[in-house]
């Protein structure tokens, strides 16, 4: 009964919301002009009304794909940062692997070792020099890197020996870097400079290396 109820309800309402509706007097001065016209004209009318609808229907969905799609993109962009910041949060914890430290009459063998690999001669090797270590410590080299340098010039050599002693240097080893060259043409010479090179390496002891990291808290200062 309940249901029948509502069925007849319902068909009253809409007999009134037709009724209504043909009553209205701009619905019926279009539907007076929508039959003036001729069947081509009628025809084109209701195509054109089916087309309008039909791109009406398919924008709502169209405008909810566009948006996942920007969502989409915002949340692909907003992965990559996240993971990147997280990659160089561990990195940044993460002790450098440097080598054991080196003494200096090591480094000078080391260098002299890589002169004469160079088939540099040994009076044009001339006095070494030990780099003290700064007395305060840098940003860019805490307190616990040990530092041991030299200094040493060679003698009348071209560019391209300088360059192939440059580079040589530079991959003597883990941890040593060449820090700076001081470089003047020789004397009577016009090819031919003299060059200090400047050295250093940087060394971690074991104990230090293999000491476990402190956890931290926000209260330690």
């Amino acid at each position: 009964m309940a249901f029948e109820n509502l069925r007849d309800q319902l068909k009253e309402q809409w007999a009134d919301l037709s009724a209504k509706f043909h009553e209205n007097p701009s619905i019926n001065n279009l539907r007076e002009k929508f039959e003036s016209q001729t069947p081509v004209v009628q025809r084109a009318i209701i195509v054109g009304t089916c087309i309008f609808c039909a791109l009406i229907l398919l924008s709502l969905p169209y405008g909810y794909w566009s948006s996942s799609s920007d969502y989409m993109s915002q949340f692909d962009e907003n992965r990559d940062l996240i993971q990147g910041l997280l990659k160089v949060s561990r990195i940044a914890k993460t002790t450098s692997p440097l080598p054991p430290p080196m003494d200096t009459n090591t480094l000078r063998a080391r260098v002299d070792t890589i002169l004469k690999s160079n088939q540099i001669l040994q009076d044009q090797i001339g006095e070494f020099q030990d780099i003290p270590r700064p007395a305060v410590p840098s940003k860019m080299v805490p307190a616990i890197v040990q530092q041991n340098g030299v200094a040493f010039q060679v003698k009348t050599i071209t560019v391209n020996q300088l360059i192939q002693l440059s580079n040589a240097i530079q991959n003597m080893g883990p941890g040593i870097k060449l820090m700076g060259l001081d470089l003047v043409q020789s004397a009577n010479q016009t090819h031919y400079y003299d060059v200090i090179f400047k050295l250093v390496h940087f060394g971690l002891s074991n104990e230090v290396a293999q000491a476990p990291n402190r956890p931290t808290r926000g209260n330690d200062k």
